[in-house]
């Protein structure tokens, strides 16, 4: 009896400092890793630091020039000869360059950027974002690839004043071709033959006729200057008046 009660007293605490054993065990991989993992981080960072400072530090590169780039009264000229520079959200110097056909890209590889180089995950989406409109802006005249390219109307307001542009007309000129747009106030993106369309009808519209509704005491609102119809029924509007269906209110 007492044997027994001796060996069941030693299998309990063989199994208690096994317990014992394991959890310090796991306490110090635990450790381990915590440090390993923290190590990384704090290397990582110190990486992400360096390739900042290295592209803040570009002036040139293979003769080219590195411009702002930012428009000038709402004119964004494209050089295929120059680079361009544009901080990012994360505080990044994020390097452009045009191709002949307007596309508007950062050059990794002719930067001396190999596989290994890395930037905050955030300056990848603010690269290809303004990559993706600046680019679509270039090509496009019509604007559809913009205006359907998964960015929201807020999203490309907010991409287009990054490069200086505002509400309003603007235009982005490459050396394929120069498109004209008008940016609304809430971010859409019209092109320029739209608006003249938009304009023409406004114009050319008999708007007394019965089906239509209106009368001479009918008003129409545009960039908030009002406007009556003639006793012809038309709207007769100066020639420096843009018809954009945003900016128009019309009360019968």
């Amino acid at each position: 009896m007492l044997t027994f009660q001796y060996n069941h007293f030693s299998l309990k605490t063989q199994q208690s400092e096994l317990i014992r054993s394991i959890n310090n065990s796991v306490k110090r991989n635990l450790n381990s890793n915590y440090s390993f993992s923290d190590s990384i981080s704090i290397e990582s960072g110190k990486q992400l630091l360096q390739n900042q400072k290295r592209l803040a530090s570009l002036n040139e590169i293979q003769g080219k020039n590195i411009k702002d780039l930012y428009a000038n009264n709402n004119i964004l000229d494209l050089d295929t000869s120059s680079l361009y520079k544009l901080q990012t959200s994360a505080g990044t110097a994020a390097i452009y360059q045009v191709s002949n056909t307007g596309n508007v890209y950062m050059p990794y590889q002719d930067l001396g950027l190999d596989e290994n180089f890395t930037l905050p995950q955030s300056d990848y989406g603010d690269i290809s974002k303004i990559s993706r409109i600046l680019s679509g802006l270039a090509k496009d005249q019509t604007a559809f690839t913009v205006r359907f390219s998964g960015s929201s109307a807020a999203e490309i307001k907010d991409t287009l004043s990054k490069v200086g542009i505002k509400p309003g007309w603007f235009e982005i000129k490459s050396e394929s071709q120069s498109n004209r747009f008008y940016l609304t106030d809430g971010g859409l993106v019209y092109p320029e033959y739209q608006i003249q369309a938009q304009t023409r009808a406004f114009k050319d519209t008999n708007w007394l006729k019965d089906e239509l509704g209106y009368s001479s005491n009918s008003k129409f609102i545009i960039d908030g200057k009002t406007y009556k119809l003639d006793q012809n029924g038309y709207l007769n509007l100066p020639d420096n008046v843009d018809c954009v269906m945003e900016n128009i209110k019309i009360i019968k």
